[in-house]
Parts: C-alpha cells; sequence; structure tokens
C-alpha cells in the first residue's frame, strides 16, 4: 500500500557546482523518500517493541519486589500520579500558592488526551485506573513502533527499520513506554504525523498535528514543523492548496488544550500560569547551564548526571550528522533540531531532559540503525536483550531509589 509518492521529484535547477555553492548543494539537497505501509511489516515492528517491553518490565517489577514496593505505587510515581489523578478527579478548579507567590504543583499542566484515554479505558472496561494507564502505554507503544518502522524503512530501508524500532524500544528510558506516562501516545501520534507529512497528505498531518497537541506541550516543535513544511510547498506551489489545511490544522489541539486548560480556573493565560510551578518557561537555557554548572561541582558520581550531559552533547551531534547526512528530509532534522533547542532552553525537571527526547529519538537512531543491522543476528538480539534489562534496572531506580522524578 502506498501512503505517498517520491517527495523529491528530479530537480532542474542545481546551484552551481564547486567551492562554496556545491557545499550548499549538498547540505540543502535532499535524497527522494516514498512511504509505503507494508502492514505485515508493520505488525512485526510491533511484536518487536511489546516483545522487549516484556522483558524489560518483567525486570521492573521484579526488581520493585525485590525492595518491597507494591505494584500500584509503582505505576503511580511522579508525572504518572498526575495523570492517574486527573482521569479519576478530573481538573482542579483554582490554583494554590505558595509563599513566595509562584504556583503549587498542580495538574492543570498535564494536556487531556492521555487522562481521557485512561478515564475512557477504566470506564469501558473497569480496569482500575492505574493498570488502564498501563494497557493505553503499551498499546500506544505498539502503534509507534509500527510508525517508526514505515518511517524508516522509507529512509534507511527495511532491515535498518526493524534496528530503529528495537533500539527506542530498549533505549534507558524506555521504561517510561510501560507505565502512565505520556511519552508513548505522544511519540504514536508523532511518528504518524510525520509519515503523513512526508507522504504529503496534508490533511492528516494537520489532524495527527492537532491531536499530538492534546498530548504535550512539546508538540509545539511538530506545530512549527509541519507549518515550515506547509508554507514551502504553497510558496513552490506543490499539492495545490491542500497544504493550507495542515496550516490552519496543526495549531489547533495545541491552542485548544492551552484554551480549556485555562478555562478551568477561568483565564485565557492558566495554563502559563499553572506551568511556573513546575519552571518550565523558555529561559534561552540558563537554568541548563546552571544545571550543567552543579554536575561539575558534584562531589559524588551520579548516573542522572552522566545521562543528562551526555544526552545534551550527543543529541546536539546528532543534529549534526541529520544535516548531513542527505537522507534524512529536512522535515526530520527540523524535528530534532528544534527538541534540541526546546530540551536546552527550559530550565525545570533537568533530569527529565533524556525523557524529553525519548518521542523524538526515532530520528536520531536513524543514523545508526543501517550499520548495526548489517551486525549478526545474534550479536543484535544481545543488545536489544541487554538494552531491555538495563531499561528495567535503571527505571526502578529514577521511579523507587532516586529524587527528583525522571
Amino acid at each position: 500500500m502506498t501512503l505517498g509518492s517520491t517527495l523529491a521529484p528530479a530537480r532542474k535547477h542545481r546551484l552551481p557546482s564547486g567551492g562554496a555553492a556545491d557545499g550548499r548543494r549538498r547540505l540543502l539537497d535532499r535524497d527522494p523518500v516514498r512511504i509505503r505501509l507494508v502492514r505485515h511489516e508493520a505488525h512485526l515492528a510491533a511484536a518487536l517493541h511489546l516483545i522487549l517491553a516484556l522483558l524489560g518490565f518483567a525486570v521492573l517489577l521484579v526488581l520493585n519486589r525485590h525492595l518491597d514496593h507494591g505494584v500500584t505505587g509503582l505505576l503511580g510515581r511522579w508525572d504518572a500520579a498526575n495523570y492517574l489523578s486527573v482521569a479519576e478527579h478530573g481538573y482542579p478548579s483554582a490554583l494554590k500558592y505558595r509563599p513566595d507567590g509562584v504556583p503549587d504543583y498542580n495538574t492543570l499542566a498535564f494536556f487531556p488526551l492521555v487522562p481521557g484515554l485512561i478515564r475512557g479505558l477504566h470506564l469501558l472496561t473497569g480496569l482500575p485506573f492505574a493498570f488502564a494507564g498501563v494497557v493505553v502505554s503499551w498499546s500506544a507503544g505498539a502503534v509507534a513502533a509500527a510508525g517508526i518502522h514505515t518511517l524508516a524503512r522509507a529512509v534507511v530501508g527495511r532491515s535498518a527499520a526493524f534496528a530503529c524500532v528495537a533500539l527506542w524500544a530498549c533505549s534507558p528510558y524506555a521504561f517510561v513506554l510501560w507505565i502512565p506516562y505520556s511519552e508513548a501516545v505522544f511519540t504514536a501520534v508523532l511518528m504518524w504525523a510525520l509519515v503523513a507529512l512526508l507522504a504529503r497528505r496534508w490533511v492528516t498531518t494537520g489532524l495527527l498535528c492537532a491531536l499530538a497537541g492534546t498530548v504535550r506541550p512539546t508538540a509545539s516543535v511538530l506545530v512549527a514543523v509541519v507549518a515550515l513544511s506547509a508554507l514551502a510547498a504553497l510558496w513552490g506551489r506543490r499539492d495545490g492548496l491542500r497544504p493550507l489545511a495542515a496550516l490552519m490544522l496543526a495549531p489547533v489541539g495545541l491552542v485548544g488544550s492551552w484554551l480549556y486548560l485555562g478555562s478551568r480556573i477561568g483565564s485565557v493565560t492558566g495554563w502559563f500560569e499553572a506551568q511556573k510551578a513546575w519552571d518550565q518557561s523558555f529561559d534561552f537555557g540558563l537554568g541548563t547551564l546552571r544545571f550543567l554548572k552543579r554536575a561539575a561541582g558534584a562531589h559524588s558520581f551520579d548516573l542522572r548526571y552522566v545521562a543528562v550531559i551526555a544526552v545534551i552533547a550527543a543529541v546536539l551531534i546528532g543534529v549534526v550528522a541529520l544535516v548531513l547526512d542527505r537522507r534524512i528530509p529536512w522535515p526530520l532534522v527540523a524535528l530534532v533540531s528544534g527538541a534540541w533547542l526546546l530540551m536546552v532552553g527550559t530550565p525545570g525537571a533537568p533530569f527529565s531532559k533524556p525523557r524529553f527526547m525519548l518521542p523524538f529519538l526515532p530520528v536520531l537512531l536513524l543514523l545508526v540503525a543501517t550499520p548495526l543491522a548489517r551486525a549478526p543476528r545474534q550479536v543484535r538480539w544481545l543488545l536489544y536483550g541487554s538494552g531491555a534489562v538495563f531499561a528495567g534496572w535503571y527505571g526502578v531506580s529514577l521511579l523507587v531509589l532516586f529524587r527528583p522524578a525522571p
């Protein structure tokens, strides 16, 4: 089944060759991409994710039991507690303030789609809210894996696409895909929105982008990429006026979520006020610099500091590599670039920065999936299995043992 045609037809106008112009041409030109949905391969990708998730989740549960913690408590830690609270009790009707005038921690900062899905599944099946949240995350993770495979297949080929799915499924922060967090749902919507975008299905792109805006505020990066892509298509007079539909639809979910959450406390800007409790206002990287200074002065080794610094550096290097790799369509390059800027530019919850990048990770994995796909099968499965085990162990460490929130 073909979802779209070649994005970049034969180029009739090229920059002059030689010197700086030739360098600019190599950077600006992107190889054609053809999106195809191969259903049985998408199903295999979903199964691959579920197998690795089962392995990692088993490690998570065994270690959690060894530490004498209950399953329900594990599933209701940190952000999961907020999503489950909204699903069960709804949003508050007023903000509470600390003595310094800053709003106290509140659930208005959490967008409505994930708690809505949890509540809907609870009402439909009678499952406890925590277990309904697990079902939502696992189902979304499978959908996300199929989307990752479809996207990666168009860029790096079939075998590398499976490697991309597996690496994402066993990455160190994959444990948030197994519990009631929003990363699995956001990745699912994000990946299929990118598939639709590269296939130039503009209405579908706009609708999926709008849906992403009801999951997480980081959908702002996707909105910007869709808007730029639509404007470029309109400027180049491709696809008629259909890109205008994506341009108009893309911000609807994000703006609608802001207005809806603000309306709960009777203010158009209520979400932005509530978000101050989490210190997530864009500060152009000042908060990240303070964190790096604190990490440099730490007197004892902390794996979390290493993970955050490694992610910041690795993603920046990855962005440069994406720019230089002509296989990668420019909207994907723009997406990861915007995600890095947003991650570095917001100060709150520094230990959550690696988790923040998890939905965008599949695009970065396009760079390493091809050489990994050439490795012997035993080597690949050993890597995937070890990664899933590590994700389960690391998940227990961050969810149960360490503070603050992962």
